[in-house]
């Protein structure tokens, strides 16, 4: 699965909500782990570049819920709720949490103690 971050400073930096991303961290991360990194700076249509780019699933801190419509008509998925270092996001990515969502179908669910999902 083709996974995207979006950062202030590409993969070294921060995870950042969509909408104030400098940059795009992204990488294919399978059951061997994270097998490819690329670090996107889309000047506009953030989400088109994206979709071009292969990316099936979007974590970040936030995402409007404009944004969240935009990304699932592209059959991207959106789990909201990661912060801290983008490294630390891409792990979790790994990490069954991640897979129980999108095994429930859940295109955007806010990860935490306050948890909304939006099944389209």
């Amino acid at each position: 699965m083709r996974i995207a971050v979006p950062s202030d400073e590409g993969f070294d930096g921060n995870a950042v909500p969509f909408e104030k991303a400098e940059s795009f961290a992204i990488a294919e991360v399978g059951p061997d782990g994270i097998k490819e990194i690329k670090v996107l700076k889309p000047e506009k249509n953030m989400e088109e570049e994206l979709k071009k780019e292969g990316v099936e699933l979007v974590l970040a801190p936030e995402v409007s819920k404009e944004m969240t419509m935009k990304l699932a008509q592209m059959g991207i998925k959106v789990l909201t709720g990661f912060s801290g270092k983008v490294k630390d996001v891409m792990t979790m990515a790994l990490k069954s949490t991640v897979r129980d969502f999108l095994k429930a179908g859940l295109t955007m669910t806010k990860v935490g103690k306050k948890m909304m999902d939006r099944r389209l």
